[in-house]
């Protein structure tokens, strides 16, 4: 039971993002996702975007079909998707009423995904969403296809 209280997310989800390349205490540089990021297109990382893409970035799960309550989609955790699209993540984070930094992208480039300050994760194209109220549980629900 005490082991079960201790997991971060599911057997799927951990069984996907071992898969893909995670592990714990994985630790990535951020620094070339921060300056390009900077150099096209002004975004300035904050630190939940930092400590999210140290463990993560980079990583891209392709798995697709059934899901819990919706279609698994597959995504990609890199912030550069979203190099040029600086006015795309103005009007997401004005209308989340946060700052949202891109983490990646889901559903085949159909989807941005975005983190802001307070470690909240958001999707979105043309209207905004909350996936999560934390990385752990957004990263569940894109691998699970949960809504």
């Amino acid at each position: 039971m005490s082991e079960e209280r201790e997991r971060r997310w599911s057997a799927e989800t951990d069984r996907v993002l071992r898969q893909v390349g995670w592990y714990p205490g994985r630790s990535v540089s951020t620094a070339e996702w921060e300056n390009t990021l900077r150099e096209h297109g002004g975004f300035e990382i904050h630190e939940a975007a930092r400590r999210f893409l140290a463990e993560f970035g980079g990583l891209e799960s392709t798995e697709r079909g059934p899901g819990q309550t919706m279609a698994r989609m597959g995504f990609t955790l890199d912030p550069t998707v979203a190099e040029w699209e600086e006015e795309i993540f103005d009007v997401l984070s004005e209308e989340a009423g946060t700052n949202l930094y891109p983490i990646g992208e889901a559903d085949r480039r159909n989807l941005y995904l975005g983190i802001a300050p307070n470690g909240e994760v958001y999707v979105g194209m043309d209207s905004v969403t909350q996936l999560a109220e934390t990385a752990d549980e957004a990263l569940e629900k894109l691998v699970e296809g949960i809504r």
